[in-house]
């Protein structure tokens, strides 16, 4: 009876143990869920506090996946001539960025040095959008050529020569490329011609990932993540 008794009492032991390892499993998995609902925000979220080491004044909005450079910085009024300042703080970001890209684009990531993407989460596109404010141009092109020689200048001083210009999609395609706005999408929409308008945009797109992708970075379950 005794040894019955014994018997019993370890079941229960380790079933009570099986119990608390699946009700903390659990409660792991729905915290990875919950840290995974927004996966655009997170990685702007990461690679926006990366840029305001050398940049402290960009916005960050995780809800558009938008991080907007400081506009007194790069231009005057009316140009597509980045300030020398400019040129030299766009050349410490482009170091930042290299390092902090790495765990979001396909071709660099390194999974064991991504504990900031452990979901795997990977960058399609990362567009510099040029805009103006509202006062025409007396220029060939207006505003909207404008608005692309802006993000030309933004590229060339960020991207090219550096070592940006190697980082691919999964597709093997340039990460970085640039579009075009004008006066089309105002920061300021009260004012068309306020000064803030006149900025350089960096729109983050995800890769698509449906659920029941890739295998989990570090043994970390994936759940969906919409880009």
């Amino acid at each position: 009876m005794a040894s019955a008794a014994d018997l019993m009492i370890g079941l229960l032991f380790v079933f009570i143990i099986m119990v608390a390892f699946l009700a903390l499993q659990k409660k792991a998995e729905q915290e990875a869920r919950e840290g995974d609902r927004d996966p655009r925000g997170t990685v702007t979220l990461a690679i926006g506090n990366e840029i305001k080491n050398t940049l402290n004044t960009v916005k960050i909005d995780p809800a558009s996946g938008v991080i907007t450079l400081p506009e007194d910085l790069l231009f005057d009024s009316g140009s597509s001539f980045l300030k020398e300042t400019a040129v030299q703080r766009l050349g410490e970001t482009s170091t930042k960025l290299s390092d902090v890209l790495k765990c979001f684009v396909a071709n660099k990531r390194v999974a064991e040095k991504c504990k900031n993407n452990p979901f795997g989460h990977e960058i399609e596109t990362i567009f510099i959008e040029g805009h103006t404010d509202s006062r025409p141009m007396n220029r060939e092109g207006g505003n909207t050529k404008l608005s692309l020689d802006r993000a030309i200048s933004v590229n060339n001083a960020l991207v090219q020569g550096t070592s940006l210009v190697d980082y691919k999609n999964h597709q093997g395609h340039p990460i970085f490329s640039y579009s075009a706005y004008a006066e089309n999408r105002p920061l300021i929409k009260n004012d068309p011609t306020d000064g803030r308008n006149r900025r350089v945009d960096l729109r983050i797109v995800l890769t698509y990932r449906p659920a029941g992708g890739e295998t989990p970075i570090e043994g970390v379950s994936r759940f969906v993540a919409k880009p």
